[in-house]
């Protein structure tokens, strides 16, 4: 006897398949919790366009994984077309892509005659395209600025300090080397043949942490964020170009010294071993040019000293009880999907987190982490996450409210999933406990005045969390346990649910939906450190 339960694949079935390896089963996507959203990908790319004078270039992301989760962000904010890799020749230039993970699911198919191949070219054709001289050249577009996505230049200018223009060819650099000085037209380093290339705007992220730079898919999702907001809700978010009004001045004296030399870092070019190198930065490691030939231990201090300045910045302003934090943290499940867990790391330390719970699996995986799990390393609390949570987290200042991040995966939530009814007592447990995940989301997602959206305005937002949060992050596709939902005041969405369409994308990355979500609060809960990306430049020229 079989029976189906409308919600999920089993999670049990997932937890034990993982429990020896954390890399993708090569199980079919709907049975795979990291791959069923690829099922969307047959559909082609969405015909509502959120964004659609909005085209988008990669240099990098030559890796499956940042390559396939570009697509993905791209598909959500519906940008014009499908992304276009820069350097890559086609679809078998991307490394490591699975060579199942992308192909309808066919029991009858063995890949046979490179059937799999073809069907998996085929796919990713229809939404990404390959080439500079695709999206520098193509007739729809070539009209329109070039954008490029980049600091540590002299003509960067913050996000939080201008309108995302209204079209454009949006350049994502490489992940190591950035964007192509090409693009970014600085006049020493630049030849007169290169000069025409360069772009009309030069954007970045202002960060906070002790790395250099985010996950190039989750500054490209900040950046397509802020698009959208200016698009379709320029009134939700105050521009930081204009003269700020009394609350929001600032007087720099010899203790602020530091961070006025943190921000004003961002707009200028990384220090070289020699002159006009791209290549060989004084320090290899990938952390703020502040921190450069710096050991481990002074790092640290140094940058406790910056985040004590930052607090007291904003304490000046004084909104929350506890002015020795800044009132964000994570809470996340690190079983089935530990990839992400690497992702969210840099992004907490870019963006003021206070701390990073989790628990599931003790160990971290250190692949997309670029070593800022020594910076700001994540708390650990335990296999199953059940007892004594919320004392943990309180004893460590974390704030009481707790919001769900929905990263758009209810398509997946939603599916319907077979399971033997002649489990034993504990995977029934287990669905029991899915199901009633489940029913928490789906009942809280229709309640009225339960959900908020990131693209509410900057007040909203402000007021919600006026007693901090902790961010209740999922794993690709599962929803957290229903002792861990049952503590949620909130639903966070991206953007509002009337505008998302979920059958023409696949959701967001966990790992970057949660980077735009800690951008965007830690900007509007601390809205004089903000400004700081503005104050500190316009103070220095």
């Amino acid at each position: 006897m079989r029976c189906c339960v409308q919600g999920f694949t089993p999670r049990h079935t997932q937890l034990r398949r993982y429990k020896s390896s954390g890399a993708p089963s090569l199980d079919k996507p709907h049975r795979n919790p990291l791959m069923r959203w690829s099922e969307q990908l047959h559909h082609g790319w969405p015909i509502i366009h959120h964004l659609p004078q909005i085209f988008v270039g990669l240099e990098g992301c030559a890796s499956a994984f940042n390559a396939m989760n570009a697509v993905r962000t791209c598909m959500y904010f519906g940008t014009a077309s499908p992304p276009c890799f820069l350097t890559l020749r086609g679809p078998e230039d991307i490394q490591h892509l699975h060579p199942r993970s992308y192909s309808p699911c066919n029991d009858n198919d063995d890949g046979v005659n490179g059937t799999h191949s073809n069907k998996r070219t085929t796919i990713i054709s229809s939404v990404a395209r390959f080439g500079e001289d695709i999206f520098l050249n193509d007739p729809k577009s070539k009209h329109m600025p070039l954008l490029a996505l980049e600091n540590y230049t002299v003509r960067s200018k913050s996000l939080l300090a201008c309108r995302f223009p209204d079209s454009g060819r949006l350049i994502i650099g490489h992940e190591n080397r950035g964007v192509h000085r090409k693009y970014i037209g600085e006049h020493r380093t630049v030849s007169s043949k290169e000069s025409g290339f360069a772009a009309e705007h030069v954007l970045y992220v202002p960060q906070y942490g002790t790395i250099s730079s985010l996950n190039v898919v989750t500054s490209m999702g900040i950046a397509l964020f802020y698009a959208l907001m200016d698009t379709h809700f320029p009134q939700s978010r105050q521009v930081l170009s204009q003269p700020q009004s009394d609350s929001l001045s600032f007087t720099f004296n010899e203790d602020m010294d530091e961070v006025r030399n943190y921000q004003n870092l961002f707009q200028r070019s990384l220090p070289m071993v020699s002159s006009g190198s791209d290549t060989s930065r004084v320090d290899p490691r990938p952390i703020h040019p502040m921190y450069y030939q710096m050991n481990y231990e002074d790092i640290i201090q140094r940058h406790r000293r910056l985040r004590e300045r930052l607090l007291q910045i904003e304490a000046s302003g004084a909104s929350r009880n506890d002015p020795a934090l800044f009132g964000l943290s994570v809470l996340y499940q690190n079983a089935v999907d530990q990839r992400s867990l690497g992702g969210i790391l840099r992004s907490a330390n870019a963006f003021l987190v206070d701390a990073v719970y989790y628990f599931g699996r003790r160990k971290v995986n250190a692949t997309g982490t670029i070593g800022t799990q020594h910076y700001t390393p994540p708390i650990y609390l335990g296999p199953h996450g059940h007892g004594a949570l919320e004392r943990q987290l309180n004893l460590n200042g974390a704030p009481s409210p707790w919001w769900f991040l929905d990263c758009g995966h209810a398509f997946i939530y939603s599916e319907t999933s077979c399971f033997n009814g002649s489990m034993d007592l504990e995977d029934k447990e287990t669905i029991s406990q899915c199901m009633e995940s489940l029913l928490w989301y789906t009942t809280h997602r229709s309640k009225e005045n339960f959900t908020l959206s990131l693209c509410d305005p900057d007040n909203v937002l402000r007021g919600a969390a006026k007693a901090g949060v902790v961010l209740v992050v999922p794993q690709e596709g599962i929803l957290p346990p229903p002792h861990i939902l049952q503590h949620c005041e909130r639903i966070l969405t991206v953007m509002p649910e009337k505008h998302r369409t979920e059958r023409c994308d696949a959701g967001l990355p966990v790992a970057v939906a949660t980077g735009i979500a800690l951008q965007r609060l830690s900007a509007v809960m601390h809205p004089r450190i903000a400004a700081l990306s503005v104050a500190c430049g316009s103070s220095d020229k």
